[in-house]
């Protein structure tokens, strides 16, 4: 536990530093973060972090790392289309590329690779902290609420410590919170925040529950030991993966 909680104050310091700094260092570190996560993924997927389907999402996280870091965001859907494209191009003409290899392979660029771009995208943004409060703020609030006042599983299958009580708990305080940040913002369109919030919640929750099936499907406990205590990066941002993309959209869609 000390161990979790070391680590957990430690990284979260970093991230907090990083992300306020913003810039080329926020974009490594996340590009990085992206990197390790494909390994993890792919060391459970493909048995190696450096096979074939490993390597081509790696070139795709290089392809949308360089276009961000140059400022050609209008090449964002046609690297995405070049990297679908290619894939079936293999898939074809590669006897080894089956259809269950190239689903994994896609899965990997989509779960990882995609999601996690969209942190990149909200650099030297006031909202990405959203994405923080969303995601780490409903894992909180969840938890405790759950410790505290949990009697019916959510979901025992994938995650037999979730309660429903404590998702509700997760949404409403995150949801709390969230009105009070963009309230800081001067922003007050209530009651897009509220849908947005709880939306964005559920889908940290998703996330969450995501990386539980994938690891309970491959009989692991974490997807890797990155971070003492807390396993592996996916471990740690697998909620982070699937609220940037929410929080990113509603930013631009609708505030």
């Amino acid at each position: 536990m000390r161990q979790r909680v070391v680590t957990g104050v430690l990284g979260g310091a970093f991230i907090a530093f990083v992300t306020y700094y913003g810039g080329i260092l926020y974009d490594f570190v996340y590009f990085g973060i992206t990197c390790i996560a494909i390994y993890e993924l792919s060391k459970t997927l493909f048995n190696s972090g450096f096979k074939y389907g490993a390597i081509i999402n790696y070139l795709f996280a290089i392809s949308l790392f360089v276009a961000k870091i140059n400022d050609y965001l209008i090449y964002f859907n046609f690297i995405l289309f070049l990297y679908i494209s290619f894939n079936f191009v293999m898939f074809i003409f590669n006897k080894k590329i089956n259809l269950k290899i190239m689903s994994q392979i896609i899965f990997v660029g989509s779960y990882v690779v995609f999601f996690m771009y969209h942190m990149i995208l909200m650099n030297n943004s006031k909202f990405v902290w959203i994405v923080y409060i969303i995601a780490f703020g409903s894992d909180t609030f969840a938890y405790f609420t759950g410790k505290l006042f949990g009697r019916h599983k959510l979901y025992p299958q994938v995650s037999p410590n979730k309660t429903i009580e404590g998702a509700i708990g997760g949404i409403l305080g995150c949801t709390i919170i969230s009105l009070f940040y963009f309230d800081y913002l001067r922003i007050n369109k209530y009651i897009y925040i509220i849908i947005f919030s709880v939306s964005a919640s559920v889908f940290s929750m998703l996330g969450d529950l995501a990386a539980s099936k994938i690891k309970r499907e491959y009989k692991i406990k974490d997807f890797g030991n990155f971070l003492p205590g807390h396993g592996g990066i996916l471990d740690r941002f697998d909620s982070v993966l699937f609220v940037a993309p929410v929080v990113y959209y509603f930013i631009n869609h609708f505030i």
